[in-house]
């Protein structure tokens, strides 16, 4: 029996580092992004960047943070206070017994001084 207690307790231990293994790194990722993110909408706040060059500037980056994005999920609005930048994303994430799809919202608002 106590073998068996064991063998459970290894599982349930094997089966939580897989489950980690494969769900950490894409929040790890979106942290990054939304890191990223502010840093864009602070440094374009005042220059006369287009609105389609930034969604270009943001899928760029998320391309360097493992997050593939098209220019029509990036939603740019300014404001005569300021400049926000909204991402809505989908992860897949595949795990052996349920794959998960992931939904991230990244969003950025830097109000002008």
């Amino acid at each position: 029996m106590a073998k068996l207690k064991g063998f459970i307790a290894l599982g349930v231990m094997v089966a939580a580092f897989y489950v980690a293994w494969n769900m950490i790194p894409p929040y790890f990722n979106n942290y990054q992004f939304q890191d990223a993110l502010d840093d864009i909408a602070r440094k374009n706040s005042y220059t006369t960047v287009s609105d389609d060059d930034l969604k270009k500037i943001v899928v760029t980056k998320a391309d360097t943070e493992d997050i593939k994005l098209k220019e029509d999920q990036v939603t740019v609005t300014r404001k005569g206070d300021g400049l926000g930048i909204s991402v809505k994303y989908k992860i897949h994430v595949d795990m052996v017994v349920h794959p998960v799809d992931l939904e991230f919202t990244a969003n950025s608002l830097n109000k002008r001084i």
